[in-house]
């Protein structure tokens, strides 16, 4: 059986697993590039497709796999009393709108007696789903399923999420279809109306909102709706702070104003960051954020024993040295120590100019910063 490659697959611009987000805000556009887990996702699902869980590369991708298959076919077992008309695995839907449209395939499709559908989707990460009846992917897959089945009266779509050990369901009726068309109009209308506004600029702040998956979006670090969200925070923490137009970032006295906020805002931001990482290692469950373990940063104490150590197990000084970005200020501060009082700072000026002169400093551009 020939290896599916799903990567391969086009997408729409206003994608049903996009919907969300542009529902949030118009402006809305995805990032660029994959990630782990998408990449885990994505071979789980061309597994589930042909049945076969050679390919997967970790136990854990073999045991997600195994969950969907096992809980699809229990779940499947309720309908056994139904005449099954058509089954579709990996089913590319056609979703047609009040003047627009948009595409998808979802994962899997039975129909039974001809009228009543079953649609299953995959979800193989760890955040949060919406139930299907207020899931924006899973009204553009139903409703493309009932315009592709005419015959269709109920789908009843099905979420498998074994990461979080939830089956979510909902039955759509055909009376349905009239109310879906027009959400999902609405929303790719809007978004087609202001997502291209950034090729040129900055879309009005009046169609921006910001929402939690702004850190998703492409444009997160130039949204002027972000600024005025920042703004509001901070006349929260302190409401002496006057009123700033952030459009007018040329204006002197408005970027030490905005200067002011963002100082005010970032230490709250820290503040805040803390807290919620503190939360989570208590194990308070957060919507689609997760606890990540960084790298612990180690720092030599004693260089001397450090270097007695190492030269222990075959290494030199020199190849420490070579290897070591030195604190040339510390450094020089310490040879400014030696002298006598009054002249450590020509004695360390003057070490300086040495290492200069033999050309082993190297100075970086110079940083400034604001006070």
């Amino acid at each position: 059986m020939n290896q599916p490659d799903h990567s391969e697959r086009g997408h729409a611009e206003f994608s049903p697993s996009s919907l969300k987000y542009v529902a949030g805000c118009a402006g809305y556009k995805g990032r660029d590039g994959s990630s782990a887990a998408a990449e885990m996702g994505t071979r789980i699902h061309e597994a589930l497709e042909i049945e076969d869980p050679s390919n997967l590369q970790s136990e854990e991708e073999v045991s997600i796999y195994q969950e969907i298959m096992n809980d699809q076919a229990e779940y499947l077992m309720n309908f056994d009393s139904l005449e099954l008309t058509e089954t579709h695995s990996e089913i590319m839907l056609d979703v047609a709108l009040n003047g627009t449209s948009t595409y998808g395939t979802c994962d899997f499709l039975n129909v039974y007696e001809g009228t009543k559908g079953v649609l299953i989707d995959y979800k193989t990460g760890i955040s949060k789903i919406d139930t299907p009846d207020k899931n924006w992917q899973s009204k553009a897959y139903t409703l493309g399923c009932f315009q592709k089945f005419p015959k269709l009266k109920t789908i009843e779509f099905v979420f498998f999420i074994p990461q979080r050990n939830e089956i979510l369901s909902h039955t759509f009726k055909r009376s349905d279809v009239k109310q879906l068309t027009e959400e999902l109009s609405e929303v790719i209308i809007k978004g087609e109306k202001v997502r291209p506004k950034w090729d040129t600029g900055t879309p009005d702040l009046s169609e921006l909102t910001p929402t939690v998956d702004c850190r998703f979006c492409r444009y997160e670090d130039v949204c002027p709706a972000l600024g005025g969200l920042v703004v509001e925070v901070a006349k929260k923490i302190n409401p002496r702070l006057p009123d700033v137009d952030i459009d007018s970032t040329e204006d002197p006295e408005v970027v030490e104003q905005l200067w002011a906020i963002a100082k005010i805002v970032t230490n709250w931001a820290e503040g805040f960051k803390k807290r919620a990482v503190a939360l989570a290692e208590d194990g308070v469950e957060l919507p689609t954020l997760r606890l990540k373990k960084l790298g612990v940063r180690k720092k030599v104490t004693d260089p001397s024993t450090f270097i007695s150590i190492a030269d222990k197990y075959g290494v030199d000084t020199e190849t420490i040295l070579s290897n070591v970005s030195l604190p040339v200020s510390k450094i020089a501060k310490a040879v400014g120590d030696t002298a006598e009082k009054g002249g450590k700072q020509k004695l360390s000026a003057e070490f300086l100019s040495e290492c200069q002169d033999a050309g082993i400093i190297e100075e970086s551009p110079s940083r400034h910063t604001l006070s």
